[in-house]
């Protein structure tokens, strides 16, 4: 056997540097920072997840802007109109609130659906 692996010895280093190689390959997955913590690494799938987590998180603010933005021009409509000395419109008053409690509600309808669909995809990649 010692004479055999002497005659062989460069193809027994060559096998076992191989097995080696590809056992680290397949066992080691490449790591980088966490967008949220640059002391932890992850692996592609978790950058992911953090990725997806951030973009829902803008996506809920963008949509916290655009609510602010629309009250805001309803406000300033409703002041120009009373300013350019024009009656006061109990009826304009009324459908102005109800524009506001709309768009309350539809931003707050909107966060929830987006906040539960994200749970949703934690609870179904095993991230919760």
């Amino acid at each position: 056997m010692l004479e055999w692996i002497k005659k062989h010895g460069s193809v027994v280093i060559t096998v076992v540097v191989t097995i080696c190689l590809l056992i680290w390959l397949y066992g080691c997955e490449p790591k980088v920072r966490s967008l949220n913590d640059s002391e932890r690494r992850v692996t592609r799938q978790e950058l992911q997840l953090e990725l997806n987590q951030l973009i829902g998180l803008a996506e809920l603010r963008m949509l916290d802007l655009d609510r602010q933005e629309r009250l805001r021009a309803i406000i300033l409509q409703n002041a120009l109109i009373l300013v350019q000395g024009q009656p006061f419109n109990p009826v304009g008053l009324i459908t102005a609130v109800a524009a506001v409690y709309g768009v309350s509600q539809a931003g707050g309808n909107v966060s929830k659906v987006v906040k539960v669909a994200r749970e949703k995809r934690k609870v179904k990649n095993g991230t919760a």
